[in-house]
């Protein structure tokens, strides 16, 4: 099964394509975006859909998709998260997943770390003893990916 993990926000969104392989774990992509800040949301949403729509392009054979659910204390960023989610499904449905698989992060958490309450830097270190390496992720997006595709195969009995 190969998947297309995504940690969605409007300032710097993550992406990874991951896919079990003999019982073990292979990132094919793993990614991050920057978005412009200084630029408006339409300029920064597009970005993302490009963004997107470039990995489906290169990984035609992604099985399923699944993202971690957003959450935010601030009216405001929560408007500015669901754009990016409806983006997501846009893009998504487009290449044809009508259904995307959501995690809360709390389940990504638990799943990883055994500990739904745990640090970022908890789960980068969960990720890589499920992976049995010490990558160094260039953001804690990137290792929130990582942990949501691992989250969703232990989800579906594709990884113990």
């Amino acid at each position: 099964m190969k998947i297309l993990a995504m940690d969605l926000s409007l300032s710097s969104p993550a992406f990874g394509v991951l896919e079990v392989v003999e019982g073990e774990v292979v990132i094919h992509h793993l990614s991050h975006l920057k978005t412009n800040t200084k630029k408006s949301h339409g300029y920064r949403l597009l970005q993302i859909y490009n963004c997107i729509k470039k990995i489906y392009t290169e990984f035609p054979d992604i099985d399923e998709v699944v993202r971690e659910k957003g959450f935010s204390k601030f009216p405001s960023v929560t408007q500015a998260l669901f754009k990016v989610v409806g983006i997501s499904d846009i893009v998504s449905y487009s290449y044809g997943f009508e259904k995307i698989h959501e995690l809360a992060p709390t389940t990504v958490k638990k799943a990883i770390t055994g500990n739904g309450k745990a640090s970022k830097d908890d789960v980068a270190e969960g990720v890589n003893t499920y992976l049995g390496t010490n990558i160094k992720f260039k953001t804690d997006d990137e290792s929130d990916v990582v942990a949501v595709g691992i989250a969703h195969f232990k989800k579906k009995k594709v990884l113990v």
